[in-house]
């Protein structure tokens, strides 16, 4: 059995994609439910976290398939 991680691109997009939409829903479900601040800000703070991710891998395949 192959005990080794599927760490493709493509792969860890999605699950960026998944993580990004999720804590964006929480985030705005945190404010709509007048949960505390801090919680918001740490969906937030994820939000931004894999967005910056999602476009730098983004931009790093754009890269690579132009070589």
């Amino acid at each position: 059995m192959n005990k080794e991680l599927n760490s493709s691109p493509t792969r860890a997009r999605a699950l960026l994609v998944v993580l990004l939409v999720s804590s964006i829903v929480a985030n705005v479900a945190t404010q709509a439910f007048g949960l505390s601040s801090y919680i918001s800000a740490v969906f937030g703070m994820i939000a931004v976290a894999s967005g910056i991710s999602l476009f730098s891998s983004y931009r790093k395949n754009r890269e690579n398939s132009r070589n």
